[in-house]
């Protein structure tokens, strides 16, 4: 981790700078624990009729019908991300961060979603087709849950926090969130891991404008269907977590994390949640790590790099 200071020092905290040299320190950390990731293949079953509605999961070695399960949502700017990318040889991401929660006894499931169209490719992506996405996969596990009853936790890094965000907030999906938190479905959903969102994009760089046009329908848009618009407007309308299904959430930050995309409009939502229902939110800064390296720290055997993980595993056992 002293490399990811040493990188913030040179070049700073913008993600495009640290994307690169960020995987380039990783790289070899996850081949020396190659073994390990991969004692843990995971299987592809298949969440929705779309092509890239696909999920992989990975389950501990003593697979347990009653125990917790997290589906975690990566990010890529809403443009990009693989639930295994390319970047990485041998699949050893996000098979590192699968094998990782699943060897702490956490059933996981990592799917891909749609996402807006670039030059990168894409699949037609529209608000609030990513909160669509995390309701279908909530679908399927509460299929695969059966006559059990599983405890459910959704996990978005960055864009995927978007996407998780608009499934708590957003009205569409309300009836389904309060069906998983009335405890009488075969899931209840207890808790949601924010790590490293982008809440609200009024200070985004002027390069992310056409995506967020394109997502949002409209600029005018953006600011409503971000998640701090959508948790204004519950804000506004004086409602209750009760009253709209949320469950309790964790706030993870990094050290380097970007201060305009990411900090600011991370320290504005913890201060709207404060101020709108006071508790039910846990606030946790990864120190060391940059806005690429959390997922990339599990499984590298770096302690420090590892440790937001075992932050996580905690906060769900309630620890």
């Amino acid at each position: 981790m002293d490399e990811l200071k040493a990188l913030n020092d040179a070049v700073g905290q913008a993600i495009p700078a640290v994307l690169p040299p960020t995987i380039k320190i990783f790289v070899p950390l996850l081949m020396k624990n190659k073994a390990e990731i991969h004692a843990i293949p995971p299987t592809t079953e298949t969440y929705g009729s779309h092509p890239r509605q696909n999920l992989d999961i990975y389950l501990p070695k003593e697979a347990s019908k009653s125990g917790p399960i997290l589906a975690f949502f990566y990010g890529g700017g809403l443009v990009r991300g693989d639930k295994i990318i390319p970047q990485f040889p041998e699949g050893l991401v996000y098979a590192n961060l699968g094998a990782y929660f699943a060897s702490k006894g956490i059933t996981t499931v990592i799917p891909d979603y749609r996402r807006v169209n670039s030059a990168t490719g894409g699949e037609d992506a529209v608000f609030p087709s990513g909160g669509e996405d995390v309701s279908l996969v909530l679908k399927w596990l509460e299929k695969y849950a059966g006559d059990g009853k599983r405890d459910v936790y959704i996990c978005g890094n960055s864009a995927g926090g978007v996407h998780i965000s608009t499934f708590l907030f957003e009205p569409t999906f309300l009836d389904q969130r309060k069906l998983y938190m009335s405890g009488k479905a075969a899931i209840t959903l207890k808790g949601a891991i924010e790590l490293s969102v982008p809440f609200h994009f009024k200070a985004a760089h002027e390069e992310r404008s056409e995506m967020l046009k394109l997502y949002y329908v409209s600029m005018d848009q953006v600011s409503q269907r971000c998640p701090h618009g959508l948790l204004e407007a519950i804000a506004k309308a004086g409602k209750s977590r009760e009253d709209v299904g949320v469950p309790k959430v964790l706030v993870l930050l990094g050290e380097y994390d970007p201060e305009d995309e990411i900090c600011q409009p991370t320290e504005d939502f913890v201060a709207l949640w404060k101020n709108t229902w006071g508790d039910g939110i846990d606030f946790v800064q990864m120190d060391g790590h940059n806005h690429i390296s959390p997922p990339y720290g599990l499984l590298s055997k770096d302690e420090k790099g590892e440790k937001w993980g075992q932050d996580v595993v905690n906060w769900i056992h309630g620890k």
